[in-house]
């Protein structure tokens, strides 16, 4: 488990693997009723040396 990447947005954490010659396979998930849902950031939520797996977040509210 590369713990190291959890939580970062997916375009971060590719760089830093690049950056260490690794080409991981990319693995997008989401709740069924969300599966068109475009907004937010794509988020690491599990990570191997091969395989990210990611989350659309929605970005938080920011105060006017």
């Amino acid at each position: 488990m590369r713990t190291e990447l959890l939580g970062l947005a997916l375009d971060e954490a590719l760089d830093l693997l690049q950056k260490e010659g690794v080409e991981p396979i990319v693995q997008r998930t989401c709740a069924p009723r969300r599966a068109e849902e475009t907004r937010g950031t794509l988020r690491v939520v599990s990570a191997t040396d091969t395989v990210l797996t990611a989350a659309r977040f929605l970005d938080p509210i920011s105060d006017p």
